[in-house]
């Protein structure tokens, strides 16, 4: 199930960035999907829910995907508060 893994990434990602612009607790999270990645929106956002419902920074997050026709997986914004 690679979708677990990829949502772990995604995880590990936006809290570096939001630890480095100052961002404690985090609101919303634009993603680009790739076709290619072979993920489904309803995967992604499932992993991710299951991997943050726990986490002070990230348990609120609303997660928004957007479907491209690359490959990639990729973090476009990343919105929340000091």
């Amino acid at each position: 199930m690679h979708e677990w893994g990829i949502a772990q990434d995604l995880v590990d990602e936006v809290k570096r960035q939001a630890a480095k612009n100052g961002i404690t607790k985090v609101t919303k999270i634009g993603v680009s999907l790739g076709k290619l990645s072979h993920l489904t929106p309803l995967s992604l956002k499932t992993c991710f829910k299951a991997l943050t419902k726990e986490d002070k920074m990230l348990k609120r997050a609303r997660l928004q995907v957007k479907k491209t026709l690359d490959h990639a997986v990729i973090i476009d914004t990343i919105q929340g508060e000091a």
